[in-house]
């Protein structure tokens, strides 16, 4: 039996952080690694020593050195690895929460761009307890953002380690704030049936309503492209739902849903 595909490598994660001293951040971790090698060959080389012997800029090496400064990479690759998310495959313990979790995003959630920090909506108690059952099996928490007001719903942020979680999340494709999904995640085309029902399922308890007058639930959703709604119908259909795409909406039959143990 062939070994389960890699989803979120360290590779991927390094690579949402841009913005270093180096074109590629993976090669940030490759250095950190080679002088963390090279010290403890050489513990008493002073950092202009192992910067010459690796060929390395002595301004990136000291701080390594002098500081215990750890590169944002190297650091967001350590705390992944700490919780289990990374290497992600679907075998992974993590990968069922975080299949539901991105599509939690996608229908209740936002990734902040400039910060990578999620953060959901929940509508009362049984939300917040969905929410939270979901987090704690991924080893992190929720914390209250914006309580509940006349117009807006609570929303709840992560309160440890939710940069690196968001990060996470952006490699599996769920969008940060300033971008506009054309398509379902392409990694639901590599997992099992079972994976992908359970992503249709959370998809569908948090974004459906059924409507009586058609004897259909409907996934409405204005702030989605054309595109991506057609992308969200090909999914449904290809589980087996009879699918309809209206102009800011997809309908999906009633029977399929209750096959996925959601009721009227």
């Amino acid at each position: 039996m062939n070994d389960p595909a890699t989803l979120v490598s360290p590779i991927d994660l390094a690579r949402t952080y841009q913005g270093e001293a180096y074109d590629d951040p993976w090669t940030a971790v490759e250095d950190y690694q080679r002088v963390l090698e090279y010290t403890g060959r050489n513990p008493n080389a002073s950092a202009g020593k192992v910067a010459a012997s690796l060929d390395l800029p002595r301004g990136r090496v000291r701080p390594w050195i002098d500081d215990d400064a750890i590169p944002h990479p190297v650091r967001g690759i350590q705390t992944a690895e700490g919780h289990g998310w990374i290497p992600l495959t679907e075998a992974s313990d993590a990968f069922g929460p975080l299949n539901r979790l991105v599509a939690w995003t996608l229908t209740r959630g936002t990734i902040k761009a400039d910060t990578y920090g999620p953060y959901y909506r929940v509508d009362g108690d049984d939300d917040r307890d969905r929410l939270e059952h979901l987090l704690d099996s991924l080893g992190v928490e929720s914390m209250e953002h914006r309580t509940d007001d006349a117009h807006r719903s609570t929303e709840r942020a992560i309160r440890d380690d939710g940069a690196v979680l968001g990060r996470l999340l952006t490699c599996l494709e769920a969008p940060t704030d300033d971008e506009q999904p054309t398509s379902v995640p392409t990694y639901l085309g590599t997992v099992s049936v079972e994976r992908r029902r359970a992503f249709a399922r959370t998809y569908l308890e948090l974004r459906s309503e059924y409507w009586g007058f058609t004897d259909r639930w409907v996934i409405e959703h204005q702030n989605r492209t054309d595109a991506y709604r057609k992308s969200l119908a090909h999914f449904f259909s290809w589980l087996g739902a009879d699918t309809e795409i209206h102009e800011d909406s997809i309908s999906i039959d009633k029977e399929f849903v209750a096959g996925l143990g959601i009721e009227v």
